[in-house]
């Protein structure tokens, strides 16, 4: 079998481009030919460039499992997997991955090595029932995948369930990789001038992709609410022009900036006094990682993602993120206590640190390795 990897994902931009570059010039690194498949969410005469890629597969994957379209994608990914001869694919993001890797089982059966990183299962506690179908279809899945990989220790305990007896070996990883040396850095004084944020005032940021899940319309009520505190909201998505028409409505669009997609959203948080994330759901959370690492306090959401590293009252101050009122009262907290955002925010640098990308990809190489190496044998079972 040739030293040929694919990586696939629903999209290039963001998702590949944002998470797995490291690994993409891992494989490089060690002779292999790399290829992405995934998904074209470049803007329209924007160049598709995807660094340590040999060659991509433009293969779009819709998010609804039900969704018609996908077997077509379903059908792209086996042409494409009978055509070439890999020794190793590895699957992101739920829906690429089931298609994919019913696509490929009768490759899987023939000796590549499959791979699957959850960055976040949608049947955690406390999840709407009808996501649990997403449990039955990974707990049929597994048996289609030598490991499966998960970035919380909840996640990582179903796992160990479903994957016993089934051949496939759990792992968890410290996330997908903060580049924390990018993190902040940035002129704070220039950056609030670019906005037209005044330099005295409080500034939250938030970091995300404005949809239903990321609860960004809490943060804009919340931010709207207390007096004198500005938001920088960095990011878009479907929610993006309904969080407008609500900061306009509360009287407080001169105070909410939307900045859209900023590839220097890392630099911008140097700006900022604390960081607001009320996520309904997180596999782990890199944007409130990296504002951790730029010192910031978080007021965020307690789930399963943010718990891995948040302490209340120690580097963050959580709430259910229905609770408003809680929100509220963290920025207040905060806004008239700089003193404590400065202490949070130390905490939260040195748990950041644990996160390092150089700490995910020597975790992540280490299991490309015990895989790769057991390609040619019998393949083993993780004791969790």
């Amino acid at each position: 079998m040739s030293k040929r990897v694919l990586f696939v994902a629903s999209v290039v931009k963001k998702h590949i481009l944002q998470f797995h570059i490291p690994y993409l010039k891992w494989f490089k690194d060690n002779g292999y030919t790399v290829e992405v498949c995934a998904g074209n969410d470049f803007d329209r005469g924007e160049k598709i460039a995807i660094p340590y890629c040999d060659k991509y597969y433009a293969v779009p994957f819709y998010r609804s499992p039900f969704a018609v379209k996908n077997l077509s994608s379903y059908k792209a990914v086996k042409r494409l997997v009978e055509k070439n001869d890999y020794e190793l694919i590895h699957f992101h993001t739920p829906v690429a991955a089931a298609i994919g890797r019913l696509a490929v089982k009768k490759k899987h059966k023939a000796g590549t090595t499959v791979m699957y990183t959850a960055h976040g299962f949608h049947f955690y506690k406390g999840a709407p029932k009808v996501n649990k179908l997403y449990y039955f279809v990974e707990k049929y899945m597994v048996r289609h995948t030598d490991a499966l990989i998960t970035i919380n220790s909840e996640d990582h305990a179903v796992a160990c369930d479903i994957c016993k007896g089934k051949g496939c070996r759990p792992f968890l990883i410290p996330g997908i990789g903060a580049q924390l040396e990018q993190v902040a850095g940035g002129d704070r004084e220039a950056i609030r001038a670019e906005f037209g944020i005044p330099s005295d005032v409080f500034l939250l940021m938030s970091n995300s992709e404005i949809n239903a899940n990321k609860n960004v319309e809490l943060s804009v009520r919340a931010a709207a609410e207390i007096k004198g505190v500005y938001l920088l909201v960095c990011g878009n998505g479907s929610k993006l022009e309904s969080c407008k028409a609500l900061a306009d409505e509360l009287g407080a669009a001169d105070r909410i900036i939307f900045a859209g997609y900023r590839y220097d959203a890392k630099k911008l948080l140097s700006a900022a006094d604390a960081f607001i994330f009320p996520s309904h759901r997180e596999g782990l959370g890199l944007a409130a990682i990296e504002a951790m690492a730029a010192g910031l306090p978080l007021i965020a959401a307690a789930n399963r993602g943010t718990l891995e590293y948040s302490v209340d009252g120690v580097n963050a101050l959580l709430y259910d993120p229905e609770d408003y009122m809680g929100f509220c009262g963290a920025i207040r907290k905060l806004s008239d206590d700089r003193e404590l955002c400065r202490i949070m925010g130390e905490n939260g640098r040195r748990t950041a640190a644990r996160y390092d990308l150089k700490h995910a990809v020597s975790s992540m190489t280490a299991i490309y390795e015990t895989m790769l190496t057991e390609h040619e044998g019998e393949k083993q079972t993780e004791v969790c």
